[in-house]
This record gives C-alpha cells, sequence and structure tokens, in this order.
C-alpha cells in the first residue's frame, strides 16, 4: 500500500507542480483534487506541463541524462573515471539484481510515474466538459506521446514489462509481464493518435512540448527498429515535409535553446545549471578529471578531419593519459539558459531514412541522406556501393552522430543483432547474450510476484 500511496501522490503532486517558467497562471494552493484540474483549460494545460517539469526536475532520471550514462557504460561509449563504484557493474555487463536501485528510481519507476499521469490525462480530459476542444485534444494528444515515449525506454532496457492503461492501482499491481510485441503496438497505435490531434505548430512559443512532427518522429523510430521500413521512411518523409527543421551547420549550436535541428527538447527548470548531462560531463574545475569518460575504441574509430570529434569531445591529461569527455553540451553551470535537453533532432530522422532506404533497396537515395550528416561533419561522401556497405555505413555514421546521446549506441547494437560481436570482443570476460536485457528491479518482483525476472539474472 505504501508504495501505491506514493504513485496517488505523485500524480496529484504533478498536476499542481507545473513550473512557473511553463505556465501562467498558478494553481490555487489549496484545491489538490484531479478533477478540479480538467474543470477549465488553464489548468488542464498544467497537467502535461507538470510532467515535462518533473522529467527534468533531478539529475537521477532516465529523462534527464541517466539514460545516456548508464547505457553508455553497457555499450563500447563510456566508462566511469573512479573504479570500484557500482557503475562497473554496468561497464561490464554484470548487473546484479540486489544492488541496484538506479534501476528502480531512475527508470522503472520513473517512466511508470509518467505513463501513470499521462493515464489520468487519458481517461480524464475526454470526459471533462469544462475544457474547449482544441485544449482537450492538445492535452491527449501530448498524453498518449508522453505514455509511447516512457514504455520504448521500458521495452528496450527491459523488454517485456506490465502495460499499464488505467490507474486502477490495486489492479495494476498484480499484472504480470506483457509481450514486447503488445507494448509496442499500444505505443504505435498512442503515436498514431497523436500525430492526428496535435498540430503542426507547437503547443507553445518554444519546442518544449511536442507537435505532430514529434509523433512522426519517435514513430518513425519505432518502425525502424520493428524492421518496417516502408512506415520508417513514410514517417520520416512526413518529418521533412516541414520547413521547419534543418540541420545546424555549426555543430557547437545544435544543442542550443530552440536550435532548428530540435524536434522535441526538454527545458531545464533548475535554477542553477543548464542540462544535467553538461552539469556531469564536463569537470567542475580546469584542473579536475572528468567522471564519464569516452572509450578509446570510440575515439580511434573517428575518421580524420571528422568536426564531431573536435565539437563534441574534449580531452585533458592526467596522469600521462589522455582522457576524452562528450561536449555536446558546453554549459556545466549558470542560472541563465542556453541549451535545452535535445531528446529529438532532425539528423537521427535523416539516419532513420537513410538506413529505412537502404534496407528497401533504394540505395541511392540512402547515400544521399547519409552524405547530408557526412558533410556537416566535415567528411567526404560515402564510397559504399552495396546494400549491406550502406547500412554497415549509416551504423559507423550513428555512432559518430548519436554519441553520448539518449542511449542509441546501445539500442543500435541490440536491434541489428550485433551486440554480440562487437561488446563480446571488446568485453570478452564478462559478455554474455542475456546481458541485453537489463534485469527487473528485484524489489518490484518482491511486490509483484507475477512478475518473473530476465535470464541471466
Amino acid at each position: 500500500m505504501k508504495k501505491l500511496s506514493l504513485f496517488i501522490a505523485f500524480i496529484v503532486t504533478i498536476f499542481v507542480s507545473a513550473c512557473k517558467k511553463f505556465a501562467d497562471i498558478p494553481l490555487p494552493v489549496d484545491q489538490l483534487g484531479t478533477e478540479f484540474v480538467f474543470n477549465n483549460d488553464s489548468t488542464a494545460v498544467q497537467s502535461v506541463l507538470g510532467i515535462y517539469s518533473e522529467m527534468m526536475n533531478s539529475s537521477t532520471q532516465f529523462s534527464s541524462g541517466n539514460t545516456t550514462f548508464y547505457t553508455g557504460m553497457s555499450a563500447d561509449e563510456l566508462y566511469y573515471y573512479t573504479p570500484g563504484s557500482s557503475r562497473d557493474e554496468f561497464i561490464a555487463n554484470e548487473l546484479s539484481v540486489l544492488n541496484h536501485s538506479t534501476l528502480e528510481s531512475s527508470f522503472w519507476n520513473a517512466c511508470y510515474r509518467y505513463i501513470y499521469a499521462a493515464n489520468s490525462i487519458i481517461k480524464k480530459a475526454p470526459a471533462s466538459a469544462g475544457l474547449s476542444l482544441g485544449v482537450q485534444n492538445m492535452i491527449l494528444g501530448e498524453a498518449k506521446f508522453i505514455r509511447a515515449f516512457c514504455y520504448f525506454y521500458l521495452v528496450n532496457l527491459f523488454g517485456d514489462v506490465p502495460l499499464i492503461l488505467s490507474n486502477d492501482y490495486l489492479n495494476n499491481v498484480r499484472i504480470p509481464r506483457t509481450s514486447s510485441a503488445s507494448v509496442i503496438t499500444q505505443m504505435v497505435n498512442d503515436l498514431k493518435d497523436a500525430k492526428e490531434l496535435l498540430g503542426a505548430n507547437y503547443p507553445s512559443a518554444e519546442r518544449v512540448r511536442p507537435n505532430k512532427y514529434a509523433a512522426q518522429a519517435l514513430l518513425a523510430r519505432i518502425y525502424l527498429y520493428q524492421n518496417d521500413y516502408a512506415k520508417a521512411e513514410a514517417e520520416a518523409n512526413n518529418v521533412f515535409s516541414s520547413t521547419s527543421y534543418n540541420l545546424v551547420s555549426n555543430l557547437d549550436n545544435v544543442f542550443l535553446v530552440n536550435s532548428s535541428e530540435a524536434i522535441w527538447q526538454l527545458r531545464p527548470v533548475n535554477p542553477s545549471r543548464n542540462t544535467f548531462e553538461g552539469n556531469t560531463f564536463i569537470p567542475s574545475t580546469t584542473t579536475s578529471t572528468p567522471t564519464y569518460l569516452l572509450t578509446d575504441n570510440l575515439i580511434n574509430s573517428f575518421e580524420p578531419n571528422d568536426r564531431r570529434k573536435i565539437s563534441w569531445t574534449k580531452s585533458r591529461v592526467f596522469s600521462s593519459q589522455t582522457l576524452y569527455y562528450p561536449t555536446k553540451y558546453k554549459v556545466r553551470t549558470g542560472a541563465t539558459i542556453t541549451e535545452y535537453y535535445m531528446v529529438l533532432r532532425l539528423a537521427e530522422t535523416y539516419l532513420i531514412r537513410a538506413e529505412a532506404r537502404a534496407h528497401l533497396s533504394k540505395l541511392s537515395d540512402a547515400l544521399a541522406d547519409l552524405n547530408v550528416i557526412r558533410t556537416r561533419a566535415n567528411l567526404p561522401a560515402s564510397l559504399a556501393m552495396t546494400r549491406d556497405e550502406i547500412l554497415s555505413a549509416i551504423e559507423k555514421e550513428r555512432r559518430f552522430e548519436l554519441l553520448a546521446e539518449w542511449g542509441h549506441r546501445w539500442f543500435d547494437l541490440k536491434r541489428t543483432n550485433r551486440a554480440n560481436a562487437v561488446l563480446g570482443l571488446l568485453k570478452p570476460g564478462t559478455w554474455q547474450s542475456t546481458d541485453m536485457l537489463w534485469p527487473l528491479p528485484q524489489t518490484q518482483i518482491n511486490l509483484n510476484p507475477s512478475l518473473i525476472q530476465n535470464p541471466g539474472y
């Protein structure tokens, strides 16, 4: 019952804690019921804004940096400078089910908190007579997008997970794991609904709330992961039909506020810093060691003159060893917000379409998309010619374009069945195929005996 009360408290809190930066009209502090929230347009909108605010409210969440950090260590991107910590288990892919509260708090619980909040909006918004049709459609579309977004990370990290579509707490705590295929079907349906409910314009002045193109971009990614290449290309084409998005020519400016490359960003809410990734990756002083470091394998794989190595990585020498760390975000601390947390961006959509087109044997079109990304990086056109060569070139390009960004490398290795070959070679003493899924938090299995642990744990 304690877990249930925490969920209830979160949902009530999230409806009344929308950050002042997002909303002009604060909720009265003495009216906490969710029924009140959906009585009018202003407070109903705050129910969604509160979710985005909570996503960036803490550094220890999947939505504010931990997806990048922990999947980067599980893959071949990152390692932790100070040995002997629990992070060593991620680097070696030797996770213990009992020792990682991170798995529960940062990933499992965080995702389900936002799913529960989205479920409340999906249930209550259509039933409210106090909402205008425009606002009702808008927050319903955003809630379905949020639910699909959270399930995307749950499925790709843990595999089969409980598919929870209501806030019936007593029933939900007994739900067993749902097949990944069924969860993905729900994700696709949610995003199909979202792209119809959301408009082409962003609901606010900035790109911090998803619009129809954000739903299409995420849908294109999901179709690619499911090897549904025709639909992946079609959804990517929908994104490119908008004139709102363009690649940023200067790589130092890609992750700035309202970047023209941004399809969806999250706005920082902590008054002392911009993004948690920038705060974590950038060393605290000119002489301190970086926290997370890029692997030698990654650094040594860059092609000569690749601007991404120049703009998106930096190095320091410690004990005669050159250590590299990511610098996609340039700001460590400071109240002036110049960088937003990039979630979806156009470069990924180019690479999604390139890969889909290669699988569809549209080889010249695939190369054209690939070379757009290479040209910006100051690299020559790819020499790949055959389908397999082009797919290999795209995989390589994704590694550098999307380095240390939302777990792309970890997910790419798994979805293309390359994890065993790549990580088995780099981590021969510890890697096994069952490491491709993280263990379910043991405390959740203790609470819900219907949950079965992943193999290998």
